[in-house]
């Protein structure tokens, strides 16, 4: 029997007026969200994954700029871990970093600069990306 396949997205993002906005292109879009407002409850999220404790997102969208720690941080500890590291992880920032040293070899499947789309846009994009899987 295939294993199911969980349609929900993890994203990380600490600007509540943001959350509000995607809270509702997500949902008009059908697709399941959880939001952590900052990286450590992102980083708990992914020890639960690894523990079994909870199910792993089809999809992590990760702010860099957060208050306790940069959004590379998360990234390196999805990537880092075989359990883990095949979901994929889109960086939605203002903060540009395609030419940053910040990241060394760790490569997020997409980079996403939010002042170049409107939430309903990447509510489409993610939908495209869940129906890959």
């Amino acid at each position: 029997m295939p294993k199911k396949i969980n349609k929900k997205i993890f994203i990380v993002e600490d600007d509540k007026g943001i959350i509000d906005v995607y809270k509702v292109a997500f949902k008009a879009a059908k697709i399941n969200t959880d939001f952590f407002e900052n990286g450590q409850k992102a980083i708990d999220s992914i020890k639960d994954i690894k523990s079994g404790k909870i199910l792993k997102p089809a999809l992590f969208l990760i702010d860099l700029i957060l208050p306790d720690m940069n959004g590379v941080c998360i990234l390196r500890e999805i990537k880092g871990n075989k359990e883990t590291s095949n979901i994929p992880v889109f960086i939605l920032s203002n903060y540009t970093i395609q030419d940053s040293k910040e990241l060394d070899d760790l490569k997020p499947d997409k980079i996403i600069l939010k002042t170049n789309i409107t939430p309903t846009q990447l509510a489409l994009t993610v939908e495209k990306q869940l129906n890959k899987s």
